[in-house]
Order: C-alpha cells, then sequence, then structure tokens
C-alpha cells in the first residue's frame, strides 16, 4: 500500500529538521573522556589558569567561564549547570502567531517592525501575511508538533550562560532557542582550543 500524500509531507519533514539538527552538531566532535576534565584542566592548560591572571590570560573575555573552572578544580562530584544554543524550530501554530503579531503591528503604526527583513511596503507585507496564514491554516500537517532539542552527550555546550546567549545571536541570527542541563563537574571535557566550549561526556 502506497504512502499517502500527508504522510510522505510528514516524514520529509521529520527528516529536513533531523538533518538541521544534525547539520548544527559541528564539523568535529566534542571533547571528550581523551581531553581534560573541567576539575583539572592541567595540562591542556598551564597550571597558572588557576592563579589570579587566568582571566586576563585565557579567558578570551570569558570572565565567566575562567571562575568557574577555578571554582571547580578538584571537584568532580559537584554539579554545574550547562547551556546549549540551538536552533529555534517554529511550530504551526508559532508561525501563525508570530504573522499576527506582525499584522497588528502594521495595523497599529503602519509599518513592519524593524525585526522584520523585507523589501515589501507594510500594505503588501501586511497582504503577505494573510496569505502565509492561509497557507499554514491549510496545511494538513499543521498539527504535528517540531521536533523537540535537548542536550544529550556528546555535544559541545558552554558553562557560561552569557557566551551561550551571544553564540546564539551571532551565529544563529537570534533565532534560538537556550537549553540548560545540570551535571556533574567530571563529565565536562576541554580540548583547549576555547574555555568558553565543553563536551559533555558523561
Amino acid at each position: 500500500m502506497g504512502l499517502t500524500i500527508q504522510t510522505l509531507l510528514s516524514i520529509i519533514k521529520e527528516e529536513v529538521e533531523k538533518q538541521l539538527v544534525d547539520d548544527y552538531k559541528g564539523e568535529h566532535q566534542a571533547p571528550d573522556k581523551r581531553d581534560s576534565p573541567l576539575h583539572n584542566v592541567v595540562p591542556t592548560y598551564p597550571e597558572d589558569i588557576y592563579s589570579p591572571q587566568g582571566v586576563r590570560l585565557y579567558g578570551g573575555g570569558d570572565s565567566e567561564s575562567i571562575y568557574l573552572v577555578q571554582k571547580f578544580r578538584n571537584k568532580p562530584n559537584a554539579l554545574i549547570r550547562i547551556y546549549r544554543t540551538v536552533p529555534k524550530i517554529l511550530s504551526t501554530e508559532d508561525k501563525i502567531n508570530d504573522l499576527l503579531k506582525i499584522k497588528r503591528y502594521i495595523l497599529q503604526y503602519g509599518k513592519t517592525p524593524n525585526n522584520v527583513n523585507t523589501s515589501l511596503n507594510a500594505s503588501k507585507y501586511y497582504d503577505y501575511a494573510n496569505n502565509e496564514i492561509e497557507k499554514l491554516e491549510s496545511d494538513p500537517n499543521k498539527n504535528i508538533k517540531p521536533v523537540k532539542l535537548k542536550i544529550e552527550p556528546g555535544n559541545w555546550v558552554t558553562i557560561s550562560k552569557s557566551y551561550a546567549i551571544e553564540h546564539g545571536k551571532s551565529n544563529l541570527n537570534g533565532k534560538y532557542k537556550l537549553l540548560s542541563k545540570v551535571v556533574k563537574v567530571s563529565t565536562l571535557y576541554t580540548d583547549g582550543n576555547s574555555i568558553s566550549e565543553w563536551g559533555w561526556n558523561p
């Protein structure tokens, strides 16, 4: 028995979202147990990373991560919160709500919001939004929920919330979701390339 168009579209959508997640994992693998754990980053980093000069020598503008590296030295069983920014995948309902917000803004101010990248004037964009809403509402797959992203073993993560947010703004054009998780210090590893980026390998 052949697949229905609705089933086929659903499969395609899942594959596209999965590919987006896979692409985001990066070109190289995150550090693991072959590298230095957060509770003792020597010899990947010199001993003076634990000195008052640590931020200046190795922080690269990220004093929060250096502070945490120093705080959790020799504390493998302590708990720490990690962060990861991932692409924000909108559901059909989210997309419709965003378009409705833009329409309300246009009606109130007579122009498109600053965060809308378009060459259309306000009137034409309003019509465009109407058409898009109609398409989305008639989509037979509109009730399919997007893939739920989470922090998984082997992911690149950061121990600095501010670094994660900045990464989302710059690398994902502000269209990101901030994930967080509390883990054991001993499960985080660095290869020395960036004090801000760690591999989570429980």
